[in-house]
């Protein structure tokens, strides 16, 4: 049992802030220090001043390469993987989303893990100097920091991103790097833990030498689920993660959100989805080695009107409602 201690005397007089001594006024000492200190609070701190940059996003071009590999006859496989029924709901909404947003597209289906490293070899290969970035997303199924091609085997993904480290492709020194994996990361399902809400809306050290960055420098990948665990996919609406991204892109860069921003309300949202027994939970888990904010500019064309994610994204902002999906599937090998 945890018991709340009580105070002396002595505590609370240690207690007291600054201000608090300063209006006891028990020595000129410490009068001046809380004057100096009352001063000091007025003048802004230089560090809440500064504003962190943006990559560069320019309006007059191509914003970069999409790659998508969605991955999704599993037939052939020397593991006993299942097909991945209702990616082909992720796929197209990758390309429209995406599309929306400048990039040129490019769709590779059902692909061994060679023909994953081939593309991706070859995509480092292209000239990216007059691109803003690059995206890569990998629909499949997946185990701990890796995903299986179609022939069963599997990559790290690690790998995947190696090509496009800046020793080996120069011409996305600088601009971001983004990775969106849709993937199992392990076979254990997350159980719901019941909160009880806190407001009304809560649902249940080496110097780099100057003018120089690291090599894995501007990174981002945006995983579906955390480590060690399966994430979930509808197979008539595609998957929980995959969905909730491309529809809070759609919402939020018109507003002129960036793109971290973006993912942390993509994380609100796949969390408080569930399964129809109220027993699956999913928390997907964005890293990145990013040195400034993305902000996509916004395109000149409405977006585009997906309304299986619409369907989704309304249920997960009803704090209670549920996902109900008619038929789940899971992105790991069992």
């Amino acid at each position: 049992m945890c018991v709340a201690e009580t105070p002396d005397a002595g505590t609370e007089a240690a207690s007291l802030s600054l201000s608090q001594t300063c209006s006891v006024g028990v020595t000129d000492q410490f009068s001046s220090a809380c004057e100096e200190k009352n001063q000091n609070q007025t003048e802004p701190f230089p560090e809440r001043q500064s504003k962190i940059d943006a990559y560069q996003m320019k309006d007059d071009r191509r914003r970069g390469y999409c790659l998508i590999i969605n991955n999704h006859d599993f037939t052939k496989s020397t593991k006993c993987l299942k097909n991945r029924d209702g990616t082909e709901v992720d796929e197209k909404s990758l390309k429209l989303v995406f599309d929306w947003l400048g990039f040129k597209t490019q769709i590779e289906p059902d692909c061994s893990v060679q023909r994953m490293l081939s593309l991706m070899e070859e995509l480092s290969r292209r000239d990216h100097s007059r691109m803003d970035c690059l995206v890569v997303c990998v629909l499949s199924h997946g185990d701990r920091d890796l995903v299986y091609g179609v022939d069963g085997r599997k990559v790290n993904l690690g790998e995947l991103k190696k090509p496009f480290s800046g020793a080996r492709c120069r011409s996305l020194v600088g601009k971001p790097k983004l990775f969106f994996i849709q993937a199992c990361q392990g076979q254990a399902e997350q159980l719901p833990v019941h909160i009880e809400a806190d407001s009304p809306d809560l649902s249940t050290d080496a110097i780099v030498p100057q003018g120089s960055i690291p090599d894995d420098a501007d990174f981002l990948l945006g995983m579906a689920t955390v480590p060690n665990f399966a994430s979930f996919r509808d197979r008539k609406q595609g998957t929980w993660f995959i969905q909730s991204l491309c529809q809070n892109l759609l919402e939020m860069v018109p507003s002129g959100h960036d793109l971290v921003t973006i993912l942390t309300k993509v994380n609100n949202h796949v969390s408080r989805m569930t399964d129809r027994a109220g027993t699956r939970k999913q928390m997907p888990q964005p890293s990145f080695t990013l040195r400034k904010i993305i902000v996509f500019p916004v395109p000149k064309t409405p977006p585009p009107m997906l309304k299986v994610l619409t369907a989704v994204i309304s249920q997960a902002d009803n704090p209670n409602s549920h996902y109900e999906a008619s038929s789940l599937g899971r992105d790991t090998p069992l």
